[in-house]
């Protein structure tokens, strides 16, 4: 029989991933076609030319107000993956120990909240910049130029964005798996790269009972004991199930390789020079 455990972590690897790959679907310097980058990308050439109007006030609150509807959307459905991500790697996970989910689970309001919270970083810009055209201010101050970056930024929305898309996969998959009567514990899988964070290195393979907190001690990280990644922002760190009857020195390989990586970065060297998977 195969190891479940093993195909646990193997497909908490490649979730970290489709994490990425949701985070690029937002928008990221790395991948500036993103739906958010490009709602304000193409929001600002519209500003640009509203803020030329001779009464720019009518023009800018029309553009504002269908980067609004596109924004909403765009948001919307990422969120929305984010929970179809974290049920389905729940239930894939869940099928390696030949285990079931008890039917769907709703997220709704979890949802709705994490749209709002994230839709209301952009209606506070859309007020400013209002005020601003009210006040004359110059352009620049709004859409930004070479020296300083004005009021419709997208920094903070897409940071939103990634955040609440991951608070959103780890309460999907946490709500699918405690339905379970099998007992399980969670193991967190960092992606080993020359991206990865101090702490998710230092996080990765620990293991704990499935609801208390992984204990956090590298760095950045949001708090000392959290029960699921997002452990700090743009974090693509993973959880998986976890049975010790199937550890057959899993999780040794997997702090060794963690500890690969943390010693060449105290050596100044380049890990991704000799790269090693997340098993050592």
């Amino acid at each position: 029989m195969p190891n479940p455990l093993e195909k646990a972590v193997k497909s908490g690897i490649r979730m970290n991933d489709r994490i990425g790959d949701l985070f690029a679907k937002i928008g990221t310097a790395a991948h500036p076609r993103g739906n958010v980058l490009t709602d304000y990308d193409q929001a600002r050439l519209a500003l640009e030319a509203a803020l030329a109007k001779e009464n720019p006030l009518p023009a800018v609150r029309d553009v504002l107000r269908n980067m609004r509807r596109q924004l909403n959307s765009d948001v919307g459905n990422i969120l929305n993956d984010a929970v179809l991500l974290g049920t389905d790697e729940a239930s894939r996970q869940l099928r390696f120990y030949n285990a079931r989910p008890r039917g769907s689970i709703r997220l709704t309001e979890q949802t709705n909240t994490a749209q709002e919270t994230v839709m209301s970083q952009f209606d506070a810009q859309a007020a400013a910049i209002n005020a601003l055209v009210l006040s004359n201010a110059d352009p620049s101050q709004i859409i930004g130029d070479d020296e300083r970056t004005g009021v419709l930024s997208s920094g903070v929305i897409t940071a939103a964005a990634a955040i609440w898309g991951a608070y959103l996969i780890w309460t999907a998959f946490d709500t699918t798996v405690t339905s379970q009567e099998e007992k399980f514990m969670k193991q967190a899988v960092a992606a080993l790269d020359a991206r990865t964070t101090d702490c998710c290195l230092r996080v990765h393979g620990q293991i704990v009972e499935l609801e208390k907190p992984f204990h956090l001690t590298g760095t950045p990280r949001f708090a000392d004991f959290m029960d699921w990644p997002a452990f700090h922002w743009y974090c693509r760190t993973s959880g998986v199930l976890y049975q010790a009857e199937f550890d057959d020195g899993l999780t040794d390989k997997m702090q060794e390789g963690s500890q690969f990586f943390l010693d060449a970065r105290e050596a100044g060297r380049n890990p991704d020079q000799n790269p090693v998977d997340a098993f050592g």
